[in-house]
């Protein structure tokens, strides 16, 4: 009797793992398709955002940097993803900038020393 006990508790405890498996597996393979082109899209979108935003900022040079009117390519973001772009945007821009500035920086010390 204690046998197929054991083989009873064994035999629910896989139809609950391979049920548990093969649900979950359901609902991942389900969403992947379908979400992918859509997290790749909005992936691209955001990027789009990010360079038209850092290419406002690099155009005005010491001054504000307005969040609107938003830039075409990031019409179809969430107010949300807008900002997290906005910020990344700016973060670009300023990176881009100090770049340049070195490079001038190095540029002028390197031509003053010959």
């Amino acid at each position: 009797m204690g046998t197929r006990t054991v083989e009873a508790a064994a035999v629910i405890a896989i139809t609950l793992l391979l049920t548990g498996c093969s649900t979950g597996g359901d609902v991942r393979d389900k969403s992947t398709p379908s979400g992918t082109p859509a997290a790749a899209e909005k992936a691209e979108t955001t990027r789009a955002c990010v360079d038209a935003i850092a290419d406002r900022a690099a155009a005005h040079k010491g001054g504000a940097v307005r969040s609107h009117p938003v830039p075409a390519p990031c019409a179809r973001l969430s107010d949300a993803d807008y900002l997290d772009a906005y910020m990344k945007g700016l973060e670009q821009a300023h990176r881009a900038g100090q770049k340049t500035s070195q490079g001038e920086t190095g540029k002028a010390a390197d031509g003053g020393g010959s």
